[in-house]
């Protein structure tokens, strides 16, 4: 007979991880931001008082996944995310407007300004209510994805004025990577200056490949500059160009097509170079 000590001790069964949804895939509660419909908190909420179903049969978990692309999912009724027809809208977001479809406050959202378009269509990526320019609104979930994802390094390009005139060194810290107050670092970036005006500010151009939370914001701030107007000019090859703030217009299938070959090559450290006029001499 063993002795009590000679017992080996039971080895625990190892816990199996659920499989990971497929890339196409997302839970419930997520679609229904990625939709625009509400904010993921209120689609837990929304779900769990029986509003939301999936498939023609109300869904009452939030971890639920679906395809967006199949999955017909309605809230209240309604279909949202209807993929039937794809569109794909650029909007000029004015300055003021919520990015997204309902405030609990009831400010005023980019939905006020955007009127009926005929179909469901949600933000691709935020723009902060004080910033404006050209945002990208869709019902193609595939589309939305590849325009956000960091890895697809997609170039968004923003001109922003800031405060004093960045010398060289502050500008090569925004090319570089910056580390934000949150311990956040930023990837590299393409800078210029485009000019100064009377009032002690600075037009700059950037370009970014990621869209953290604020990121021209606080990557400015970080270097001593601090943002006072903020526009996003351009998504990949697609320019804001002669777009009235409020304005929207359907892409065709030409200008979507390059939107989808709009990334850099997976391993380039910096969006592709400029496009676009150089705007020197103050604005």
């Amino acid at each position: 007979m063993r002795r009590p000590d000679d017992v080996r001790p039971r080895r625990r069964p190892r816990r199996l991880s659920a499989p990971p949804a497929p890339s196409s895939r997302v839970s419930l509660a997520r679609a229904l931001s990625k939709f625009g419909v509400c904010s993921r908190k209120e689609a837990v909420r929304w779900i769990a008082d029986g509003r939301v179903g999936v498939g023609g049969a109300i869904e009452v978990s939030p971890e639920r996944w679906i395809d967006p692309r199949h999955d017909r999912v309605t809230v209240d009724g309604r279909a949202v995310g209807d993929p039937a027809e794809r569109i794909v809208l650029a909007f000029h977001k004015p300055a003021g407007l919520l990015t997204t479809r309902v405030d609990p406050g009831g400010r005023p959202t980019i939905y006020s300004a955007l009127g009926d378009v005929g179909r469901w269509v949600f933000p691709v990526g935020r723009l902060d209510r004080d910033t404006s320019g050209l945002l990208i609104l869709t019902n193609d979930h595939r589309l939305g994805h590849r325009l956000t994802d960091p890895e697809h390094m997609v170039p968004k390009t923003y001109h922003a004025r800031v405060t004093g005139i960045p010398e060289e060194p502050a500008l090569a810290a925004l090319r570089a990577g910056v580390v934000l107050p949150d311990g956040t670092a930023t990837r590299s970036s393409r800078v210029r200056l485009l000019g100064t005006g009377r009032d002690g500010t600075s037009w700059l151009e950037i370009v970014l490949t990621e869209g953290k939370n604020r990121q021209v914001r606080r990557m400015c701030a970080a270097v001593g500059h601090d943002v006072r107007e903020l526009v996003r000019v351009r998504i990949g090859g697609l320019g804001l160009d002669d777009l009235a703030p409020g304005a929207w217009r359907r892409l065709d299938e030409h200008e979507i097509a390059a939107l989808e070959r709009g990334g850099a090559r997976r391993g380039t450290a910096v969006p592709p170079p400029y496009v676009g006029e150089d705007r020197r001499g103050g604005r």
